[in-house]
């Protein structure tokens, strides 16, 4: 009993502490916070929105099965699960880091003898977008979008490399419940499409509530001192893009030298990408194999990339990189239909609530 509440109050303490340099850093976690929104409104919402909601429809309709069934074919000695799954690794290669775990959350939804089968391919179902690599990279860090395209390719090769080491020998309980897979292409109802409409804009909810509260607690790191000693050792900005893989663009500049740690980290995701991924698992997907795959694949990416820069050196050449200059009238147009379908998706949730009470 003592000890407990020794415990009580030393956290009662840490959240009053807490509390008070929010206040005296009211102006910096306001900023943060602003930085944070701006960025979802004019980056991530954007690139994310259309392919979550579609990517959702096509793997739900056994569209993808038939679509990839050559690619599945000539990669069936290695690739030991069924066409779906194969076709949720595919896209989320190209669809970014939320779309794997979306999907495989989706698939173990109707099957819970799949959990252990989402939580082997949630390893290699983990990539940057190909769009947002070839941006934060490429253009933004060393003004070179063959420099991001690179980048990508060796985040893809490290994934595919996990891939085929984790499906050589697959436990074959894991296996059971393949035989009773449709395969067939069913029938996209309007309800379909409205229901991956209302599961992207949650899981886009969840993922900028991440972002916004994780960029905060970066800056009461900033607040606290920290990462001035970090500036001394010349590893601040390594810190910080492993914290949040956008704070790669504090590269800016031709650090060509430094493409094997871009690779890494973008490969890694940053520790912000990855509490994203375990707060839209919601506890469905175990995350420890996730967890520690990151570091191989990170190591895998970065020998990639070294492997080749040496077969396509990049020729550095006088660039002046570009920032994304996010545009008000989109961040105004995008903040009115997010608001639109949140507030149909609430009033469809208040209308299903009061159905079921009476």
């Amino acid at each position: 009993m003592k000890k407990q509440r020794i415990t009580k109050i030393f956290f009662a303490v840490l959240a009053a502490a807490l509390c008070l340099v929010l206040i005296i850093d009211s102006e910096g976690t306001v900023k943060a916070a602003r930085q944070s929104v701006e960025v979802c409104l004019t980056a991530i919402i954007p690139s994310l929105f259309a392919f979550m909601v579609f990517s959702q429809v096509f793997i739900k309709s056994g569209i993808g099965d038939y679509l990839f069934y050559p690619l599945y074919k000539l990669n069936s000695f290695w690739f030991k699960g069924n066409r779906r799954e194969f076709s949720i690794f595919i896209i989320s290669l190209f669809g970014g880091y939320p779309v794997g775990i979306k999907l495989l959350k989706d698939y173990i939804a109707y099957n819970k003898n799949y959990t252990a089968i989402a939580e082997k391919m949630l390893c290699y179902c983990y990539c940057g977008s190909p769009s947002f690599i070839i941006q934060i990279v490429g253009i933004s860090v060393l003004g070179s979008a063959k420099a991001g395209l690179l980048v990508y390719l060796s985040n893809i090769a490290a994934c595919v490399t996990m891939a085929v080491i984790i499906n050589v020998m697959p436990p074959k309980a894991e296996r059971k419940a393949d035989d009773k897979q449709k395969d067939n292409i069913s029938r996209i109802t309007v309800q379909d499409f409205t229901d991956s409409i209302a599961d992207t804009v949650k899981a886009l909810g969840v993922i900028s509530g991440t972002i916004l509260a994780f960029n905060i607690v970066l800056e009461l790191i900033r607040f606290s001192g920290f990462t001035e000693i970090l500036e001394q050792l010349n590893i601040e900005k390594h810190f910080m893009s492993l914290m949040e893989i956008s704070n790669i663009s504090a590269f800016q500049g031709n650090s060509f030298g430094l493409l094997p740690f871009f690779a890494a980290v973008t490969s890694f995701g940053g520790l912000c990408i990855i509490i994203q991924t375990a707060a839209l698992s919601k506890g469905q997907i175990p995350l420890r194999k996730f967890i520690l795959s990151r570091f191989p694949a990170a190591l895998l990416s970065a020998f990639y990339m070294y492997i080749i820069n040496r077969l396509f050196p990049i020729t550095v050449e006088t660039v002046t990189p570009s920032g994304v200059v996010p545009a008000l009238s989109a961040a105004d147009s995008i903040s009115t239909a997010c608001l639109i379908v949140m507030t149909y998706l609430l009033l469809r949730e208040t209308k299903d609530l009061t159905s079921t009470r009476k």
